[in-house]
């Protein structure tokens, strides 16, 4: 599969993309990242999170148009093409290794928030453990990817909008900036194999390592 980045410094350059991974169509990722200009610009919303790794063809395009961007994937093979692609587009991103779901209150705190899980996930289940981990800044950005048959929830605190881009959508959740996280209860999504030891962010500029702590 040949799979470019869009725009900024790396524009242009080839992804090598994980048989793992679903990447985000060209169409959508033009989309995202023209709303992303005109809305939520690097001057404002420095900080980026692409909860689901896969190809980066989201996280590295957000890199190369000059955001601060963290990485998360489980799969060790997809973490490794995230870093060869990271090295070799001369793109610095933090890659942290291990499932989402397990993460989220140790991550840190962000503007934009990414999140386009496997479709056969429990998809409105994370998005209102997403919202209420705290991971979104006051004022801040989720932008969820999901298939056009479901409708994610209101949630108190936070707009919402969708934008529809054929069979996929794109749902946007905006946290009022004096807004607390919401209170949710909803069933857990974590993965059963997920260990905390394999939880490492990485350096991609670098390919040092640190151990997450959990807050």
């Amino acid at each position: 599969m040949s799979l470019r980045i869009l725009g900024g410094s790396a524009k242009g350059r080839e992804l090598r993309v994980p048989a793992s991974a679903r990447p985000s169509s060209a169409r959508i990722r033009k989309s995202l990242f023209d709303l992303l200009a005109a809305r939520a610009p690097v001057s404002a919303f420095p900080s980026f999170l692409d909860l689901h790794g896969g190809s980066g063809a989201v996280g590295l395009e957000a890199a190369s148009r000059g955001y601060t961007v963290t990485l998360v994937e489980k799969d060790s093979r997809a973490v490794k093409d995230l870093e060869t692609n990271a090295r070799s587009l001369s793109l610095r991103v933090r890659i942290v290794r291990g499932d989402s779901g397990t993460l989220l209150g140790r991550l840190g705190t962000f503007d934009l928030v990414f999140s386009d899980p496997p479709y056969e996930a429990d998809i409105p289940a994370l998005t209102l453990r997403v919202l209420g981990s705290g991971l979104l800044a006051p004022g801040g950005l989720l932008i969820c990817q999901h298939p056009d048959r479901l409708r994610l929830p209101d949630v108190p605190g936070f707009g919402r909008e969708v934008r529809e881009y054929g069979s996929n959508t794109l749902s946007l959740y905006t946290r009022s900036p004096d807004a607390h996280s919401p209170d949710v209860h909803s069933p857990s999504v974590d993965s059963p194999d997920a260990q905390d030891g394999d939880d490492q962010p990485r350096d991609a500029g670098t390919g040092g390592q640190a151990k997450l702590s959990a807050e």
